[in-house]
């Protein structure tokens, strides 16, 4: 029994080591451009070995992804749910989302690249996958707000509008951040997309 559950934790910290490879050399040189040769070189494992783990590149490419993905939407949603008032949910969901994104810098890359990988049936399953998961995380979003908006702490305009506006605030300072480092941390942005999210750019006269 020991025995089993020693190669079942050797199995997965093997895998955990090839996606993380994987993740690196895909970020430095798009799918197109990467072999299973050069993953399995990286990883420490022969070609032979690397497929007892994944089928293919294909099968790694998009469970690397997914797996990420799940990862990233677990931790914000816990991390939200642990707050208490509106205020410090939307200031904890910026937060977590920068904070997954400046840990993850290789693996949000690869989305900045923007390249459309073969269109097998895997990869049409993955397309697929982080439609719905972005779908499932604008609602996400979208309840919190619509509670806002209940309490009249914020106006009743369109829940699912303000959701995404509020998710577009979040992807283009992490997108020029990374496009264009800078000295400062992206989480220095926290407190500016909260007052240009709940308050606006119009001054208010005292």
């Amino acid at each position: 029994m020991e025995k089993l559950a020693r190669k079942e934790r050797e199995f997965r910290m093997h895998r955990m080591e090839i996606l993380e490879q994987a993740e690196k050399i895909f970020a430095a040189k798009g799918f197109h451009n990467v072999t299973m040769a050069e993953i399995a070189n990286a990883s420490g494992f022969s070609i032979g070995s690397l497929y007892q783990f994944f089928e293919g590149k294909d099968n790694l490419y998009t469970t690397m992804i997914t797996e990420k993905l799940d990862l990233m939407y677990g931790q914000i949603r816990e991390k939200v749910n642990m707050a208490e008032d509106l205020t410090e949910k939307i200031t904890m969901l910026i937060g977590a989302s920068f904070q997954f994104i400046e840990e993850n810098t290789d693996f949000c890359g690869l989305f900045l690249r923007g390249e459309t990988a073969p269109l097998s049936e895997l990869m049409a399953s993955l397309r697929q996958k982080l439609a719905d998961d972005h779908s499932q995380h604008l609602t996400f979003i979208e309840n919190i707000l619509k509670k806002g908006i209940k309490s009249r702490y914020l106006r009743p305009l369109n829940s699912r509008a303000m959701a995404a506006a509020l998710f577009g605030l979040i992807r283009s300072s992490a997108i020029d951040w990374m496009l264009l480092p800078a000295e400062e941390s992206l989480n220095s942005k926290k407190e500016f997309i909260m007052d240009i999210f709940l308050r606006g750019v119009i001054k208010h006269e005292k």
